[in-house]
This record gives C-alpha cells, structure tokens and sequence, in this order.
C-alpha cells in the first residue's frame, strides 16, 4: 500500500495481511507531522467556499475567516449566507456572498462568469456544495440521478474548469468535499457514491495531468458527518462534526495535500473496503441497515 505524502492516506497498490495494513495505517497516524511546505494558507487572500450556507461549508468559512482574507460565499439561501457574513465580517475578516443555484452546468457557469467578474484574483476554491437523493436506484428517476449528479460532479467541475485560469495565475488550490462513500458502498444512494468517485477520480488525475500548472488539487473523503442533511438518520456508525471536516480541509490547503479522509476509523474502514472488497461486502451485507444512516433496506416502490 502507498502512503502519497501529499495526503494520500490510503492508496491501493498491493495486498498484505490484514494485520500488517491496520497497523501502517495505525503507525502511520501516530508519526505523521503537517508538512514543513510553504505556509500557503497564511498568504490566502481570496477563497471561494460553495455550499456555505451551513453544515460543513459553513464550519469552512468561520475556520478560514481572519485578517487580510476575502471570502466569497455561495449557496441557494442567501438570508443564512448575508447572516453568516456579518459573523465573519465581525472576525476582522470580509466576507461577501453569491445566491446561487449550482444545480446544473448552466447555472454554475452563470455562478462562474459572476465571480470572474466581481474578482479578478482567486487563490482558493473550496467545492463543497452537494446533495443526496437519499432513494434505492430502483426507486430513482432519471431526472432525480441526473440533478444529482448535476450538483454534485458537473457543478463542481464547472466552476474548476472556469475559474482555472485565475487559479493557474495565482499558483492556487482547488479542494473538493468527497465522501469516504467514494471508496466503499452506500446503499440507497448509489448514485450518490458514484458522484463522489467521479470526483477523487478526477482530483487524482488532475494532480498527474496538471503537476506543473502550480495549482494544488486536493480533496476530503469525510465519513458521517453532523448536519442538517444527517439529522434524523438513525445509525450506529459515530458521526464528525463539521467542524472536523472543516479543519481536514483547512489542513489540505495549508499543507497542499491531496487525498485527506478524517478520522482514523475511517481510514481503517476505507483500508478493509479497498484491501479486501469480497469479504468486507459480505459482511456489510446483513449489516447495512445498522450501520448506514436511513437505510431501511430494499424496497421496490
């Protein structure tokens, strides 16, 4: 198994015992320092934060507010935006929001042309905004997996490939909010896993294809986490708050690492998924309705 020191902290690449990998894992927790890189995250003067209007962008946004910073803050809800703006304006650092609606490549083009002109310089983009249908895919329509994945991979990919250039002029980061389901199942909501794939996919190509572009692409893989969308939910699976994942994404921009899952137990479980796929499927199988918030099993509507 390789250990990517920029961040990537569970890779696949070969196929020791089970008790030789807990243990890298385990060693590799306890020794590892943040990177003695450039300090990047105290130079920051624009980042842009999507999905901020609460739950883990907004747990962002108060993390990386401070002095001599400009945040731009999107979401639909502008009343929770302008309200978490005034919060930050108050830290000493300023804040302005976007009302936007990232639900398709139109919209987050319309999104993107606004920011390239109220800002010509742009040093981080942290792409948070998602959703999930939370429906079993024989339940789904077309139309629900498509805005699904409207949102949470065209979107995205939209305001990246738009807002590249500045990012390329500046020497910027690009840090996606994923899901640890991008590297293991989620029933009842498969397509939601596959949109989270589709994007470490990317941000793992991007870093080869881009390597001397300058610009650092990174992303989060956060297990359950403490939000709005989670509350509810019953599970036995423990849950991070956002601000967990908040400060994960706080450390892949000032370390510029590249592939952060938060939490030891979720490295664990991300290391037995990917090490060992047949046996740790059948074992999540009788499980599944314990351990994945509101699944109660299969159902043909």
């Amino acid at each position: 198994m390789t250990f990517e020191q920029e961040g990537t902290n569970v890779l696949q690449a070969s196929k020791p015992s089970t008790v030789v990998v807990f243990m890298l894992v385990v060693l590799v927790e306890l020794w590892r320092s943040p990177a003695t890189g450039v300090d990047t995250l105290d130079t920051l003067e624009t980042i842009i934060i999507t999905g901020a209007s609460r739950g883990i962008g907004a747990a962002t946004a108060r993390r990386l507010a401070g002095p001599n910073r400009r945040l731009i803050l999107l979401a639909r809800s502008e009343d929770k935006l302008a309200a978490l703006c005034d919060e930050i304006n108050a830290q000493g650092a300023t804040a302005e929001h976007l009302g936007a609606d990232l639900s398709s490549v139109e919209l987050a083009a319309e999104a993107a042309s606004t920011l390239v002109e109220r800002t010509e310089h742009v040093d981080a983009l942290v792409l948070n905004a998602g959703m999930s249908n939370d429906k079993l895919f024989d339940n789904s329509t077309m139309d629900d997996i498509e805005y699904e994945l409207g949102v949470n991979y065209m979107a995205p990919v939209t305001l990246l490939h738009s807002l590249m250039p500045l990012l390329e002029a500046s020497g910027g980061s690009a840090v996606f909010v994923g899901s640890l389901t991008a590297l293991m199942p989620f029933p009842s909501n498969a397509t939601y896993a596959a949109s989270k794939a589709a994007l470490l996919a990317l941000v793992r190509s991007l870093r080869v294809e881009m390597d001397e572009s300058g610009v650092h692409f990174g992303i989060v893989l956060p297990g359950a986490t403490e939000t709005e969308a989670t509350a509810g939910k019953s599970s036995i699976v423990p849950h991070m708050s956002a601000d967990k994942v908040a400060k994960a994404i706080e450390r892949c921009l000032d370390n510029r690492e590249g592939v952060i899952i938060p939490g030891l137990g979720n490295r664990l479980a991300a290391t037995f998924f990917q090490e060992f796929p047949e046996l740790s499927e059948k074992l999540l199988k009788p499980l599944k309705t314990k351990l994945i918030p509101g699944f109660d099993g299969y159902s043909k509507s």
